[in-house]
């Protein structure tokens, strides 16, 4: 009985030797599986391909903007010993790219799509995870079958395989990845945006609008943008990432979306504000001093643009009446409260004056939702 105890103790022994030296070796191979030196001298090499091919712009402002914003991001990230190079070419659409080495490319267009600085960051922040990641050489290697180093080896023979660089090219240029390697690198973006303390929220908006554009304006150029059957589906996964992490998914945030403003008209020795939405007037008031209609519609107008939403529903824009002060509200909150003696030279109640504005909100919403139909309904259920 202690015989048989000990030779399978001696077993254990073995196995979990052998266990472990299998994990030792599967490690270092899989270490040497990446070369950043010959990375980036193949990114190199590739780049002046490219900068051949497509004008390199030389803008001041949109260069140091897309260096700043990347080299922040790359500091954040856990891929040390990465040179990261940022450029704009002069490609019609919108597009961005990276190849091996931590070259990454946006077209100037690419300017007229964002919304801020978040948004830029987002589009930023998913190129690198592809760097991260070496999801170039990777799709490369799944599609050629050959290994990493071998891959690398070839590109830097003096005249590479042209079926290999046929392949890497067609994947970086166009971001033909796989769907695991695509949602791999949305997910990192993501988590890299909080930690670098932009707003991860831009990278769902930017995503969000592109969709909703081809859906109806397919004769658009979108570049790597281009609405695809995995589009929806990434969406979905980056909201639900946001969700699970506690972010709040206020799309305002990072974009231009529902921008309120405000006015002022003298006019016959009356002084009228008028409050905004996207250029859509939601609201007058009309006194005969400035000072009162001046301080009454600077705090609407903040408190408007505070409190709105575009996942607003209907009954959470609210008047209430108590004697003659009406208040407009939205979801419990104040936004402005009159009272019938400061309406009376629209010839209208208080009440009368805010149901008014509640309605033309509302069909400024709707018709925003129309323009950008992403599912609210189902934000409004989170």
């Amino acid at each position: 009985m202690r015989k048989n105890r000990k030779l399978i103790n001696k077993l254990v022994s073995v196995i979990v030797f052998l266990l472990m030296a299998f994990l030792l070796v599967s490690f270092n191979s899989f270490s040497a599986e990446r070369d950043l030196n010959k990375e980036q001298k193949l990114g190199k090499k590739l780049s002046e391909d490219i900068e051949k091919k497509y004008e390199v712009i030389e803008d001041l402002n949109q260069n140091s903007l897309i260096t700043e914003i990347g080299n922040k991001l790359a500091r954040n990230s856990e891929l040390k010993g990465m040179n990261y190079h940022f450029k704009i070419l002069k490609v019609e659409g919108p597009n961005a790219f990276s190849i091996p080495g931590g070259y990454i490319y946006v077209t100037y267009d690419l300017f007229d799509y964002i919304q801020s600085d978040d948004e830029l960051a987002g589009i930023l922040a998913h190129e690198i995870a592809h760097v991260i990641h070496n999801h170039a050489l990777k799709q490369t290697r799944d599609n050629t079958k050959f290994t990493l180093l071998t891959i690398l080896a070839v590109l830097l023979t003096g005249e590479p395989d042209v079926g290999v660089l046929g392949k890497l090219t067609t994947i970086t240029f166009l971001n033909q990845y796989s769907r695991e390697y695509e949602e791999e690198a949305d997910l990192t973006a993501t988590d890299l945006l909080i930690r670098t303390g932009y707003n991860p929220v831009g990278f769902l908006t930017f995503l969000e609008r592109l969709y909703a554009r081809e859906m109806f304006k397919p004769e658009v150029n979108l570049g790597i943008f281009q609405t695809h059957p995995e589009t929806e589906d990434r969406i979905n996964y980056v909201k639900d990432m946001l969700i699970k992490k506690g972010i709040d998914i206020d799309r305002r945030a990072t974009t231009n979306y529902l921008q309120v403003s405000s006015k002022y008209i003298l006019k016959d020795s009356f002084y009228t504000g008028v409050i905004c939405i996207d250029d859509i007037p939601v609201l007058n008031l009309t006194f005969s001093k400035r000072e009162e209609i001046y301080l009454k519609t600077i705090e609407a107008t903040q408190n408007l643009d505070k409190f709105l939403s575009i996942d607003l529903a209907p009954y959470e824009i609210n008047v209430s009446v108590e004697g003659t002060t009406s208040t407009l509200s939205i979801r419990n909150n104040e936004i402005i409260s009159l009272n019938d003696s400061e309406t009376i030279y629209l010839k209208k109640t208080a009440e009368e004056v805010l149901q008014e504005t509640k309605n033309k909100v509302r069909q400024v919403l709707w018709e925003f939702r129309l323009k950008f139909p992403f599912d609210v309904k189902e934000d409004l259920e989170d």
